[in-house]
């Protein structure tokens, strides 16, 4: 047999040991890379979002671009008014828009209806009437269209504020309940949620027998808030922000009522003779807000002054309207 040296025997035996210790120093060292290392991720577009594309508007010719994500989520919110400023449409941010096979929308298109379609016996069109495509186009949450009038296609005696904004659809015009009529600027906002003909609408006031009914309409009830901004034609950053957080205030707490008529907005300039009988109604003849509670037809007109003391303070300044229009839907 052949003898092994006690000393050679010692050597192979550490020789063995550290090898052992070695490699087990590089698995643990791999477990804990493992460990510590992030999970791996697929690759997509714009770090980790939903690919995105442009979505083309197009009003009476005047082109823009939006971007939405390829479930047709609009990115951001856009604002776009036609050349002639006589249509533009707000869409705000997270705005869902699919055409009519539920896909995301390609297109938003605009154009001049050429044969007005006849009005209802009891309207008269004050407006272009204007077709948006493609039909069947559905956005969530609506949409903001604003549509321009002529005032001197009014019929005489009427009050601006009257005007509204209807949708042409199956042979018939239907009142849009939402609105948001500038008198200055002659222009109606309101809501849609699909596309259609639309245009701007006013009443013509029918004659009846006998004492003016006060019950009202089922788009106009007889129990109801008004809630009206008066300004001049020069006017301040106090001003200005009084009108805007009115809006915004009416527009973000009082939604559903607005849809239904049961709350109502406008601005009005004291210094235009066409508001001269409502300027006179509410004794308005500055920048003021009027709040008129209108119950069975009898009017409670009431100017909210508490607001110029909170200008700047957006809180504050729309605690203090919402509370007002909340008293007068209760009372």
């Amino acid at each position: 047999m052949l003898k092994v040296n006690q000393g050679e025997q010692l050597q192979a035996n550490m020789a063995i040991k550290t090898l052992y210790h070695l490699v087990l120093a590089c698995l643990t060292l791999l477990l804990m890379v493992g460990c510590t290392a992030s999970p791996a991720t697929p690759p997509s577009s714009n770090g980790g979002e939903l690919a995105t594309y442009q979505i083309n508007i197009d009003l009476l010719g005047a082109k823009n671009k939006a971007v939405v994500d390829i479930q047709g989520r609009l990115k951001t919110t856009i604002q776009v008014t036609s050349a002639d400023g006589t249509i533009g449409l707000s869409i705000d941010g997270d705005t869902i828009l699919l055409d009519e096979d539920e896909k995301p929308l390609q297109l938003i298109e605009a154009t001049v209806v050429p044969n007005l379609p006849p009005p209802r016996e009891d309207t008269h069109i004050v407006s272009t009437v204007y077709d948006l495509k493609p039909s069947g186009a559905t956005f969530n949450p609506p949409l903001k269209l604003f549509l321009s009038y002529d005032p001197d296609e009014l019929p005489q005696g009427l009050r601006e504020g009257d005007v509204y904004i209807a949708g042409y659809e199956d042979g018939e015009w239907h009142k849009l309940g939402y609105k948001q009529v500038d008198t200055e600027k002659h222009s109606v906002a309101t809501r849609i949620d699909h596309f259609a003909r639309y245009a701007v609408l006013a009443p013509i006031e029918q004659p009846t027998e006998g004492p003016p009914s006060t019950s009202g309409s089922p788009s106009t009830p007889a129990n109801r808030v008004e809630v009206a901004y008066f300004h001049r034609n020069q006017r301040c950053a106090g001003c200005v922000y009084a009108e805007t957080g009115t809006r915004y205030t009416v527009e973000t707490y009082f939604k559903d009522e607005l849809a239904s008529g049961k709350v109502t907005f406008e601005t009005l300039n004291v210094e235009d003779n066409k508001n001269a009988a409502i300027i006179k109604k509410y004794d308005a003849y500055t920048s003021s807000l009027f709040i008129n509670t209108i119950t069975d037809g009898t009017d409670h007109i009431e100017e909210v002054t508490e607001i110029w003391f909170v200008l700047g303070d957006d809180e504050a300044f729309a605690k203090v309207v919402r509370s007002k229009i909340e008293e007068s839907l209760k009372g």
